[in-house]
């Protein structure tokens, strides 16, 4: 009788892990993900692979270029590598779609390189991969690809200009740099949110926790740029500061010493 007893709580213990597993297992899928064009388009994803191109590029131009930007290089190639990755998966077609996945493998050779001359050399071939000569690459997915630290250095950096650039006749003038700002910051939210493993979600509450903020932030960056290509500057600032309260409930639980 004891003996049944031991099986049937080894039993039962067995089954409570089994459950528990695929409890996290099915926390660790993040929800499907909309179309690209509903939070990023096209065309403002465009204009910035080209522009973070253009800082690389320029950025690694000689020592003293390298010298002042060097902090910048990893942060800039990790935000390209995502740009990248949201034009290839997009459901609007665009100059990039075909060969993002070659753009992304050179992005991360830029992102691993040390010093000058390697960052030169993997700039080069960035430069290639996205004039079409880098080589092909499989099938793409919304996985981790970049660095989620260097992609959260790098959303102050692009949250700060695009604030400074939605008030008064900014808003109309710069509206072409917001628009891309705002649809990097989306496509960042996105790419991010499949790495519950950067963020340290290491259990089902705290995945769906990721989850949550990653599509609110994802929605309300969506939502800015809707606002701007409409014209429309008090719907972009009540997008801007849910955007805003949304990373401060996110940093209070994954980044608590930066609240």
């Amino acid at each position: 009788m004891l003996k049944l007893r031991l099986l049937s709580m080894v039993a039962l213990a067995a089954a409570v892990a089994v459950a528990v597993t695929a409890e996290f297992a099915a926390a660790q899928q993040p929800p499907a993900p909309p179309k690209v064009s509903t939070f990023a388009p096209a065309e403002d994803l465009v204009n910035q692979l080209d522009k973070y191109l253009g800082d690389l590029d320029e950025g690694t131009k000689d020592e003293a270029a390298y010298k002042d930007a060097k902090d910048n290089v990893g942060k800039q190639s990790n935000t390209l590598i995502v740009i990248a990755l949201a034009l290839g998966l997009h459901d609007e077609e665009n100059k990039y779609k075909a060969n993002a996945g070659a753009v992304i493998k050179a992005a991360q050779e830029v992102a691993a390189s040390k010093d000058l001359a390697s960052a030169q050399k993997a700039v080069a071939g960035l430069k290639d991969a996205v004039a079409g000569k880098g080589q092909a690459a499989g099938a793409l997915n919304w996985e981790p690809t970049a660095s989620l630290a260097e992609l959260m250095k790098q959303v102050p950096i692009i949250n700060t200009k695009l604030k400074m650039n939605l008030k008064g006749t900014k808003f109309k003038s710069k509206a072409k740099d917001t628009q891309g700002h705002t649809a990097v910051l989306a496509a960042i939210a996105q790419a991010a949110m499949a790495d519950t493993k950067g963020a340290k979600a290491d259990n089902p509450e705290k995945a769906k926790q990721w989850y949550d903020w990653s599509v609110k932030a994802r929605d309300h960056a969506g939502e800015v740029n809707a606002a701007i290509r409409a014209g429309k500057s008090d719907v972009a600032e009540d997008a801007m500061k849910k955007m805003a309260q949304n990373c401060d409930d996110c940093h209070a639980v994954f980044k608590p010493e930066e609240k």
